[in-house]
C-alpha cells in the first residue's frame, strides 16, 4: 500500500493512504503523533509540602527542604501562639484595673496589648475606655478626634471597635450631643450677632477708604498730566515768560505729591479694613466664636457616634460561566 504525506494550507503534515479506490484514507499526522504520545505511560511523582495559611513570608520558604519548611512554620505558629497568650494576659489584666478604677495603670496595660496587636479590637476599645475613665469624660476622645472626623476614627481604632463603642456608650454620646446642641444655640446667635454688626462697621470703613484712594488717585494722575502739559508748553512760550510755566508746572506736581501721599493714608485704611473684614469672617478670631467652633466640631462627631455601624452589601453571586445570577435570584424570589 503506498502512503504519502503532504502538508496543507495550516502546514499540518498530513497521511495519505492509496487503496483500490485512490487516496481515500486521511489522517492527521499531528493527531496521530499526540495520541501515540498520550498512550505513553508517565511516571507520577508526589511531593509533599506544608499547607501555609498566608502569615508566613514566601521568601523564607526559599532553598527549604520539606523538613525544614515545616519546622519553621511550627516555629512561627509556636510564636503567634505566644505573643496571643501575652495579648490576652495584658487585656485581662487591663480590664482588672478598669473594673478597680486605676484608670492611669489599665490605659498603660491596654497600650502593652497594642503593642502586641495594633488590630485589636478589644484592646483599641478598651485604651479608649481608660483614657476617657469609661468615658465618664467622652470629651478626652472627641478633643483627639474632633478636627480629623469620624473617618480618622475608625481608622485608628478599626470599625468593629468603634462599634463597640457605640453599642456600649451609646445613651453617653447622645447626652453629651444634647447638651452640646443646647450649649450651641445661644452661643450661636452670640457669636454670629457681633460679626454681623462689626461687619457693617467695616464694610462702611471699606467704602470710605476704597472711595478715599480712588478719589486721590484720580486728582494724582489729573495734576501729573497738568504739570507734563505745563512743562510741553515750554517751546511755545516766548523766552521772557518762561519762568511761569515752571512755576505751573511746580506747582501741579506738588499737588499730584500731596495727592499721592494721603491716597497713601487711605490706602493704609482699605489694606487694615480688608485685614479686620477677613478676620472677622472667621468665627475663631473671637474667645467665643472658637468656643463656638470646638462645640460644632464635637457635636459633629458625637452625632457620627451615633449612626448605626456600616455593614457591607453581600457581594453578587457569580455563576460557573462567569454570569450574574442576581437577575435569577429575583425571578425565584
Amino acid at each position: 500500500m503506498e502512503e504519502r504525506i503532504i502538508d496543507d494550507e495550516y502546514g499540518r503534515g498530513v497521511r495519505l493512504k492509496k487503496t483500490k479506490d485512490g487516496y481515500v484514507d486521511v489522517t492527521d499526522e499531528l493527531a496521530a503523533e499526540g495520541e501515540t504520545e498520550t498512550e505513553e505511560t508517565v511516571d507520577e511523582v508526589a511531593v509533599e509540602f506544608p499547607i501555609m495559611n498566608g502569615e508566613e513570608d514566601d521568601e523564607d520558604l526559599v532553598g527549604l527542604s520539606t523538613e525544614e519548611a515545616i519546622a519553621l512554620r511550627q516555629k512561627k505558629a509556636e510564636a503567634l501562639a505566644k505573643r496571643k497568650a501575652a495579648y490576652e494576659a495584658a487585656c485581662e489584666r487591663a480590664e482588672n484595673l478598669l473594673a478597680e478604677g486605676n484608670f492611669t495603670e489599665a490605659e498603660k496595660a491596654f497600650e502593652e496589648a497594642l503593642s502586641l496587636d495594633e488590630l485589636a479590637t478589644v484592646a483599641s476599645a478598651g485604651y479608649w475606655r481608660a483614657r476617657t475613665e469609661n468615658f465618664t469624660k467622652p470629651d478626652v476622645l472627641a478633643q483627639e478626634y474632633a478636627k480629623s472626623g469620624i473617618d480618622n476614627l475608625e481608622y485608628d481604632l478599626g470599625y468593629e471597635a468603634v462599634d463597640i463603642l457605640r453599642r456600649d456608650y451609646r445613651e453617653v454620646f447622645q447626652k453629651r450631643h444634647d447638651d452640646l446642641a443646647e450649649e450651641e444655640t445661644p452661643l450661636a446667635e452670640e457669636v454670629e450677632g457681633k460679626q454681623q454688626k462689626r461687619r457693617t462697621v467695616l464694610r462702611a470703613r471699606l467704602i470710605r477708604s476704597g472711595v478715599g484712594v480712588a478719589a486721590f488717585l484720580a486728582v494724582m494722575i489729573a495734576m501729573l498730566f497738568l504739570a507734563w502739559s505745563s512743562f510741553a508748553d515750554r517751546v511755545t512760550v516766548p523766552q521772557g515768560m518762561r519762568t511761569g510755566f515752571i512755576v505751573k508746572a511746580c506747582v501741579f506736581a506738588g499737588v499730584a505729591l500731596l495727592s499721592f501721599v494721603v491716597m497713601l493714608l487711605f490706602f493704609n485704611k482699605l489694606y487694615n479694613a480688608l485685614r479686620m473684614h477677613a478676620k472677622n469672617q472667621r468665627l475663631s478670631s473671637t474667645d467665643e466664636g472658637k468656643r463656638l467652633v470646638i462645640v460644632r466640631k464635637y457635636k459633629a462627631l458625637y452625632a457620627a457616634l451615633l449612626k448605626e455601624a456600616k455593614t457591607e452589601e453581600p457581594a453578587e453571586e457569580i455563576g460557573e460561566e462567569g454570569e450574574d445570577n442576581t437577575a435569577e435570584n429575583t425571578d425565584e424570589k
